[in-house]
Formats: structure tokens, sequence, C-alpha cells
């Protein structure tokens, strides 16, 4: 039987009525930075805005951040053009609220609502974002299959989305070759079970957790077809690295020669400060790129 935790929002606050207290009185930089500085700097990092650059973005453009946490995107964006943030986090979007009037964001709204389910009318939005979002979406309809929560998910941010406008993604390879060298998935906090049969990783869940795993992540091609499933025709994969949060190198994916420059040329090995990072760092450094992408950390998806 699932039993479902609750979201709780991405401001980490454990008093989520003194964090929005506090965010009132003191400012919404400082709470959060109360809350920890990674969390200011997720919320606040000019770098989160760059994965928009596969898009073409005008003052006029209207856009949709699903599952907006504390604003890192739709907040900044908010200063070049119209946007909506949504997620189901009541605490969030009381933060986000809050955020957008001590910022005079004059062309930001935002409002409760899941990804399954948007109170917006067909063909709306430019720009449809989901940063790190879509593996939580199953736990709004916990009693349901994981994937098709997904799909449903995606296929209403289609609904949403302009005939010529674009989709962006940003999500955990489920498949990442730190997973195969035992480090923990973030989602569920347990080693090796993203990379296991369903029924399996269901199994580890109950047993560890007490409840389903429903935080579902995927490899490169799984992706590709669950977007695909979800409504869009084309897909254009990316590399986002070091991730989709603070994002410092986006690679095409379907560009052989760019990968082997960034790995041979960009990718700093001082970066992999540990004994199984620093295999990480041999293993991109000397394979085939067409073997990397498949166990990279982060994409980013283009789609329409």
């Amino acid at each position: 039987m699932h039993k479902f935790k609750a979201p709780t929002g991405f401001s980490g606050a454990q008093d989520k009525q003194a964090f929005v207290r506090e965010a009132k009185e003191l400012g919404w930089k400082k709470a959060l930075n109360a809350v920890g500085p990674y969390k200011l700097c997720e919320a606040a990092a000019p770098n989160r805005l760059a994965w928009l650059s596969l898009v073409e973005i005008t003052s006029d453009s209207k856009v949709l951040d699903v599952g907006a946490g504390t604003g890192g995107l739709s907040c900044q964006l908010a200063n070049h053009c119209h946007v909506e943030a949504v997620d189901v986090s009541t605490v969030d979007i009381e933060f986000l609220k809050i955020r957008s009037q001590q910022d005079q964001l004059h062309r930001f709204h935002a409002q409760v609502a899941s990804a399954t389910d948007l109170p917006f009318p067909d063909c709306h939005f430019d720009l449809v974002t989901v940063n790190g979002v879509l593996e939580w979406v199953p736990l709004v309809e916990p009693y349901a299959d994981p994937e098709e929560t997904q799909v449903k998910g995606l296929r209403e941010m289609r609904r949403v989305l302009k005939k010529n406008g674009r989709f962006l993604i940003g999500i955990e390879n489920g498949k990442a070759l730190r997973y195969f060298l035992g480090m923990t998935e973030p989602h569920v906090d347990l080693s090796y079970i993203s990379l296991m049969p369903q029924n399996k990783g269901e199994k580890l869940s109950q047993g560890m957790r007490g409840r389903s795993f429903l935080e579902r992540t995927y490899s490169l091609r799984e992706t590709e077809n669950l977007l695909k499933k979800g409504g869009f025709d084309k897909v254009e994969p990316y590399w986002i690295y070091p991730d989709y949060r603070l994002p410092e190198a986006i690679i095409p994916l379907s560009n052989p020669a760019a990968i082997s420059y960034f790995v041979e040329n960009l990718l700093q090995p001082q970066a992999f400060n540990s004994q199984s990072s620093f295999v990480e760092y041999l293993f991109y450094r000397f394979n085939d790129p067409d073997v990397v992408k498949d166990f990279v950390g982060h994409y980013c998806f283009l789609c329409w």
C-alpha cells in the first residue's frame, strides 16, 4: 500500500510558518539564507537562467514555470517577460508572492496548482519550464502508476503550450555512472534503487522507507520516450553540467565533437574531489562520446 508524504516545498524550512514570517519581516534573502546558504544560491544565482539560452524570449513572451519552488527560474525570468509560477506547495507559493512583492516583479503571478491539472487555457504559453520537478509529479497521485502520472503531467504541459512554443525540462539521469559507483539516489536517499527493475526498486523502497518508490528518473532513451508519450514530437537532449540547478555548461548530446571538446578541454579533474567521483572523471575522459552521453549526471531537453 502506498504511504503518501505530502509535498512540503523546496525551501527546506522545518518551521514553515516561521519561515514565511521571516521572509515578510526580514526579507526573502535573509529567510532563505537562514535555512541554508545553498538555498539562497539556488534561488538567486544568475546562472539559474543559463539553460534558457536555448530558446528565444522577448518582453512579450508568456512563460509558465511548473514546480517553481523558491523562484530561482521564475522570479529571475520575470525581469524579462511575463511569468506564471505554479507549485503544489502552499508555503512555496506564499514565499514566491512575498519575493515578487519585495523585488517589485510586476509581470509575475504565482498560484497553487499541480502539473497534472493546470488552470490555464490551451495554447497559452510561449515557453513552459519544469526544472528538477518531473520526478516529484507522481507524489500528487500516489495510488496511480508513477510513469502514467508523469505522462499525464507532460500532456497537460503540452496542452497549455502554443503550437510553436518550446518546452524545457531539467532532470537527473536515472542511470548515471555515479549510481553504479554507489552514490545514493538523492530523491530517496538509497543506493542502486534507480538501477533496479521497478518491482525490485519498489520492494527496496517499501522495506527501507515504508512507502512506494514514486520519485522516478530514467535513462536518456527512456526519458526521450517519456517526453514523446507526453506529446512532444521533437526532443533535443543536452548534458547540463554540473547540474540543472546551477549550470556552467550545456553540451548538445547530438554532437559527439562537442562532447569530446568539453571533456578534453573544459572538464576539470579537480572538480571531482573524491576517489569515486574521480573514477567518474576518468570514465568521461577516456570513453567514446556515444558512451559518455548515457552516463552523465543531469540532462536538459528542449522539446516541441
